[in-house]
């Protein structure tokens, strides 16, 4: 890291030969999946993160980090990136001193394909997540950063690329900003979308909103979410049901921008929520979904916006997320074969990770919570891989063996 001036610090950039040195990947092969993700230093002076992502096996994750290392960014307000992707959602991600494994503050971090794009994203964006699952925490410390990198696990198998030129940190979250009226701020001045900005803020995503961009929104009206049964609205703003609630506001959002011309002559497009909206004529109307266009190509700084007269739901997901009892025989049935092979390191780094999951599961009791923290605790006093997996084992099958007590509080 290097400054530039009070205003802004370069967190990482790549023209030289070693600044690729720094940084390292880590994949869905510690928890038995066959993704491949990797990294290389181009002649272009950019770092090109790309592999192919894979469901098998309960798998779905590429990642890339950065070196541990202190980075005081106190003060700074965002991070601006300049990179090209290829359409896809990845995780921008940060990290502190004395963070479990597993987990990192995170953000979105949306891709228009082929085009180079200058995001800036509000630090305040970032979420303390561990395999997708929001955590209880304190916002950020920044003076406690030590890491930063990229992953994607957007639940889409093949082929994946990202190209980075640059990372900072900035004090001004419009400083990428090309000007003029944002998606929010447009949304706010019609004054028909209150409903979909009260969603926006309760699920985080006002500030994705409010980047740089480009993106298209498929706007519901006021209207619309009054259409929906009595109470789903209220429902969806409750804190637990956050995670559901920025699903579908993402199936409304698509990368890039995308005029209607563009939609009809495409026929679909993929949302950032991962699955895909139709659009076309019928009985002389433009539909989305089955929802009607209201009025089209609304244009903002940072993309545009269409009406429509309805909320979309996406599809039912057929994957299922394991449960306790699912997530520790995963653990063994990986981690016993390395085990007896010597690799007594892996297997340890195989049981941390699905300790501190099972740990942060809402399902947990506080007795089995009680149990993995003082074997994680314990774990992290010994020097002896050896050691460490087995201290984890043990409390891995005293947590198996009560899941029939789970629901105890």
């Amino acid at each position: 890291m290097h400054t530039n001036g009070e205003d802004e610090k370069v967190l990482a950039d790549f023209k030289g030969a070693d600044s690729a040195k720094a940084w390292s990947s880590v994949n869905d092969d510690v928890m038995g999946g066959v993704s491949k993700g990797g990294f290389q230093l181009t002649d272009r002076g950019t770092l090109l993160f790309k592999g192919i992502l894979s469901l098998e096996n309960n798998g779905g994750f590429a990642s890339i980090r950065s070196t541990s290392k202190p980075v005081d960014i106190s003060g700074m307000k965002a991070l601006a990136i300049r990179a090209k992707g290829d359409g896809r959602t990845y995780w921008i991600e940060l990290r502190v001193s004395q963070q479990m494994r597993a987990s990192s503050y995170r953000a979105d971090f949306p891709t228009s394909e082929g085009e180079w794009q200058d995001s800036v994203i509000p630090l305040e964006n970032f979420k303390l997540q561990a395999f997708g699952r929001l955590l209880p925490s304190e916002p950020i410390n920044l003076e406690d950063v030590e890491s930063l990198g990229f992953t994607i696990a957007d639940e889409k198998a093949g082929k994946f690329e990202l190209e980075i030129e640059s990372i900072k940190a900035v004090t001004n979250n419009a400083d990428a900003k090309k000007g003029g009226e944002t998606i929010v701020d447009v949304a706010k001045a019609a004054d028909q979308f209150n409903t979909l900005l009260a969603a926006a803020g309760a699920a985080d995503l006002v500030g994705a909103l409010s980047g740089d961009g480009p993106l298209t929104v498929f706007a519901p009206t006021d209207e619309a979410f009054a259409k929906l049964p009595e109470g789903t609205v209220q429902e969806l703003l409750k804190p637990e049901n956050k995670a559901k609630l920025a699903a579908i506001l993402k199936y409304h959002v698509i990368a890039g921008k995308v005029t209607l011309a563009d939609a009809l002559a495409a026929g679909q497009a993929e949302t950032l929520q991962g699955t895909k909206l139709a659009a076309g004529f019928k009985d002389g109307r433009v539909l989305i979904n089955s929802a009607q266009l209201l009025k089209a190509d609304i244009p903002t700084s940072n993309g545009v916006i269409h009406v429509i007269d309805q909320v979309l739901l996406p599809p039912d997901s057929s994957k299922k997320p394991l449960t306790a009892a699912g997530l520790i025989e995963l653990a063994v049935s990986r981690g016993v074969p390395l085990f007896n092979d010597g690799d007594e390191a892996a297997c340890a780094a195989i049981y941390e990770i699905v300790c501190e999951s099972v740990r942060a599961l809402p399902e947990t009791s506080k007795a089995s919570r009680a149990i993995l923290s003082e074997a994680l605790s314990d774990m992290r006093g010994e020097s002896s891989e050896r050691s460490k997996a087995w201290i984890l084992r043990e409390a891995m099958d005293k947590v198996y063996s009560n899941l029939d007590d789970s629901s105890q509080n």
